[in-house]
């Protein structure tokens, strides 16, 4: 059985709280287990959180989970251009599949809602990279 390490951000919580149901969902329906979910307050907040969650034996894969709503700047692309590249830059550090669950940037509130499902999309990347990839050893 395949453990999944969940992070999920907190800012956007209305929306987010749905991403997280939805993502525990997809992980029960694929038969994976759940290792544990940290809540982070932004999804600024999220590569440590999977970098510690990654470093875990017992965690095979880690799906990061937020949205990042637009507003008068810009800083909702700043906010998830870091993320990304952080968050790829565990996976690679670590060995560990980890993957973005966040939408934005350039959304709003209602577009974001309209996009809760892709928390699943994290959850079945995750473990499709789990049973894909080659072991390393």
């Amino acid at each position: 059985m395949t453990t999944l390490g969940l992070v999920v951000a907190e800012f956007n919580r209305p929306i987010t709280e749905q991403m997280e149901e939805v993502a525990l969902e997809a992980a029960d329906d694929a038969g994976a287990e759940v290792y544990g979910t940290v809540h982070v307050p932004g999804v600024y907040d999220a590569p440590l959180a999977a970098d510690r969650l990654a470093r875990l034996e017992a965690v095979d894969a880690v799906a990061v989970i937020g949205t990042v709503i637009t507003g008068d700047t810009d800083h909702d692309q700043v906010i998830t251009d870091a993320t990304a590249q952080q968050l790829a830059d565990v996976s690679l550090e670590r060995d560990t599949p980890v993957t973005l669950g966040v939408t934005g940037p350039g959304m709003s509130a209602a577009e974001s809602r309209e996009r809760i499902e892709n928390a699943a999309k994290a959850v079945d990347g995750a473990l499709d990279l789990v049973e894909e990839l080659p072991d390393p050893q």
